[in-house]
């Protein structure tokens, strides 16, 4: 037959060209289309997300710097160690700093003058305490860097004046190398230097300027503040996102670069054209199995990146791609399969401390509560020994029966109100008498301790705060039996009571051997003890009860006198 057609052939030619390539021509080129703009968006959207994923790294220095910070603002030790002059922060919280990648750690006065720093790196960018969150530059002897800080004020003392402390993470070398590992993109932070911005922490090209920029581009990260995406960052080599990094007053210090590195193979996926002519080609030959291919081979894995990019940003951090691939497409699912392990390990690592925090809670708790059984148990011991004499009257033993039933009823309560406080019940506030709850206590500590005699000296103005009378109770108990362990049960305590303004003050005093200055600032810390047998739950229990009703508890110094105790509470009505 050679190469003649019969008419039939020329027939199912013709009909194949009509029905199937000229189709496949327009199929191939919406395809080409379609391939070549998803791929360039499902890389950008990538990357996007990378460098999204590096901000939150920057930030969580920030954030961590500030709650550290605060943390330390509350530590009521720190701050009378800073109103004696001693800057320098506890070992513990330094440490806890250390763990978190703080590595500047400074304090400086109320005139932002520095006092203390952990490190001989000086910030030559400026800060401001209307901006606990920011960016500054610092040096040292060898490099220039960044530095993400939070700023804290501490006070010092009662007074007005404040204290500030400084917490931040270096942008320094090792930062970037966490970025590059952290996202599988090449990563160059860029400083601004006067006019210009340099790479000061690349090991292959230091000090090389940021090229590749349009006056336009440009503009919108220096002015608009906004990232600018380039498909041919640098020289033509890479596929990358700018992003601008600003110090608090605006101006941006330091530009970002993450980047995908171009290859032979992405260039032809974004070449409209030589996808035309492949896919009509391969079209004509294979049909579907070529579109199957194309599916299963690029859009489908850029796909998974995007859906497991976004379950990774909803906190879904068992998002995984499958990266079975050699090519630059499986380096991205292998290198965001990373990431995810990564950040699921950090995951399960803080869950862990949670419950360990919720173990720690639970034995404090457990303590405390049998502190606090202890004492009502010491008077019904006391009363039942009374009890025994043959000698008492029938008045007195009355009264000893009717304290066993009250410390009773009182031990209950303990348990109960032990179980609201684990569930965080706020205080059963009501309109009391301030001295109503240290009255009822005094004489359920002078049943155990009959040799202490107690002196009052108390306002006689009609005083009300808004409190729970029940928990100032046992604070007002966990004080007196401390003063009376202190006098060894047998001395004078002396109670009073002075309305200043609107602020009422309670203090008890009793003459024995007094405070140690050098314990005063852990007085109240959680298990802090000078005694034998003590748990050291007292005072941190009677701090906590006076702070939750609205008071504050103190500890006066007196130099060569027995130890005194204030608390101060807000007056409520009209006691003018």
């Amino acid at each position: 037959m050679g190469l003649a057609l019969t008419r039939l052939q020329r027939k199912v030619l013709a009909v194949t060209l009509i029905i199937v390539v000229v189709p496949m021509l327009v199929a191939g080129a919406m395809a080409a289309d379609w391939v070549s703009t998803h791929f360039e968006h499902r890389l950008e959207q990538w990357i996007s997300g990378a460098a999204h994923v590096d901000r939150i790294w920057l930030n969580a220095y920030q954030n961590d710097g500030l709650m550290l910070g605060r943390a330390l603002q509350r530590d009521t030790a720190y701050r009378a160690a800073l109103a004696r002059g001693e800057v320098e922060p506890p070992l513990a919280w330094r440490n806890i700093a250390r763990q978190l990648g703080l590595r500047v750690i400074q304090v400086y006065n109320s005139d932002r003058q520095i006092i203390y720093s952990s490190t001989p790196l000086r910030l030559v960018g400026h800060w401001s305490p209307d901006h606990p969150q920011g960016l500054v530059r610092a040096v040292d002897h060898k490099h220039n860097m960044l530095v993400a800080i939070a700023v804290t004020p501490i006070p010092v003392g009662t007074g007005p004046d404040h204290d500030y402390v400084l917490l931040g993470g270096l942008l320094n070398r090792y930062f970037v190398a966490e970025l590059a590992q952290l996202t599988g993109l090449k990563t160059r932070v860029y400083y601004r230097d006067g006019n210009k911005y340099v790479d000061m922490l690349s090991h292959s090209h230091p000090g090389a300027p940021l090229r590749g920029l349009s006056p336009q581009h440009l503009r919108r990260l220096l002015l608009a503040h906004k990232a600018d995406y380039d498909m041919r960052a640098g020289t033509g080599q890479f596929r990358g996102l700018y992003t601008p990094i600003a110090d608090s007053d605006g101006h941006v210090e330091a530009v970002v670069f993450n980047g995908l590195k171009r290859n032979d193979l992405d260039t032809f996926l974004t070449n409209r054209a030589a996808l035309f002519l492949v896919i009509s080609f391969a079209g004509v030959v294979m049909g579907g199995l070529t579109g199957l291919l194309l599916s299963r081979l690029i859009v489908r894995p850029v796909k998974d990146l995007h859906n497991a990019v976004m379950r990774l940003g909803s906190q879904n951090f068992d998002a995984t791609v499958p990266a079975s691939s050699r090519d630059e497409l499986g380096d991205l699912g292998k290198a965001f399969n990373a990431m995810a392990a990564r950040l699921r390990i950090a995951r399960d690592d803080e869950q862990q401390r949670f419950r360990e925090d919720k173990l720690a809670a639970l034995g404090q708790l457990s303590s405390a509560l049998a502190h606090e059984i202890r004492n009502p148990i010491g008077v019904i011991s006391a009363a039942s020994a009374l009890l025994d004499k043959a000698d008492q009257s029938p008045e007195k033993q009355a009264e000893l029966k009717r304290m066993i039933r009250q410390e009773s009823a009182r031990i209950s309560a303990l348990v109960s109100d032990f179980l609201k406080l684990s569930r965080n019940r706020p205080p059963a506030s009501a309109a009391i008498d301030p001295a109503a709850p240290m009255r009822r206590a005094v004489a359920g500590v002078v049943a155990r301790y009959p040799q202490i005699v107690v002196d009052y000296a108390l306002s006689r103005d009609e005083i009300r705060i808004l409190a729970d009378d029940d928990l100032l109770q046992q604070a007002w108990t966990n004080l007196l039996t401390n003063a009376a362990e202190a006098l060894d049960g047998r001395g004078h305590i002396r109670l009073s009571s002075v309305k200043r303004g609107q602020t009422v003050s309670l203090a008890i005093e009793d003459d024995g051997p007094g405070l140690d200055g050098a314990i005063m600032p852990r007085l109240f810390e959680p298990f802090f003890t000078t005694k034998a047998n003590g748990t050291g739950l007292g005072l941190s229990i009677a701090a906590a009860l006076v702070e939750a009703n609205n008071g504050k508890l103190e500890a006066v110094p007196q130099p060569g006198r027995g130890a005194r105790f204030v608390m101060r509470f807000p007056v409520i009505g009209d006691n003018s």
